[in-house]
């Protein structure tokens, strides 16, 4: 019988790399609008989690205003969330503006794809086609977990905006 390999969940990488950050740095702010899970629940974290309900467009303003004031904020929640629903936001509030937000898309999964077209992609680079063209916009694709966390490294160090897909 083959031996059982548990796959690390991406989003434990993002919760553990961030923490690992917020030993030396307190601005740290991961938004969300009203999507938790259990990693971000933990009250021992290092970093401040503002969940602003489903508010996405007032949650992207003020991930911009945070920003600007020198707080690093990440702005999580399912790519749809983060990024479609959200253009305009993203476009004027953050990239003209310069605003230094990392926003992290999370991919749907199996219980997903029953909810519709507002919860997934229909192809598979379909958000990353309109962000790469944001001034100033970055945006990382990580294959594995060893670069998904130094893809947050580097994010961190960033002055720019960028987006993350996990």
């Amino acid at each position: 019988m083959g031996k059982i390999v548990k796959k690390e969940d991406p989003r434990r990488v993002f919760v553990d790399t961030l923490d690992e950050l917020a030993k030396k740095d307190p601005n740290i702010v991961v938004i969300i609008c009203d999507v938790g899970f259990n990693y971000l629940d933990n009250p021992k974290l290092r970093f401040r989690v503002l969940n602003l309900g489903v508010t996405e467009p007032t949650s992207t303003i003020v991930a911009a205003a945070l920003a600007l004031k020198g707080y690093s904020v990440w702005m999580y929640s399912m790519i749809n969330f983060v990024t479609f629903r959200i253009h305009e936001q993203v476009r004027n509030a953050i990239c003209l503006h310069k605003a230094p937000v990392k926003i992290i898309g999370v991919e749907g999964s199996e219980k997903y794809k029953f909810l519709g077209f507002s919860h997934n992609l229909l192809w598979e680079t379909e958000e990353i086609e309109w962000l790469k063209k944001l001034p100033g916009m970055k945006c990382y694709l990580p294959k594995n977990h060893k670069e998904l966390r130094k893809a947050i490294l580097e994010a961190y160090k960033l002055k720019n905006p960028c987006y993350i897909r996990l």
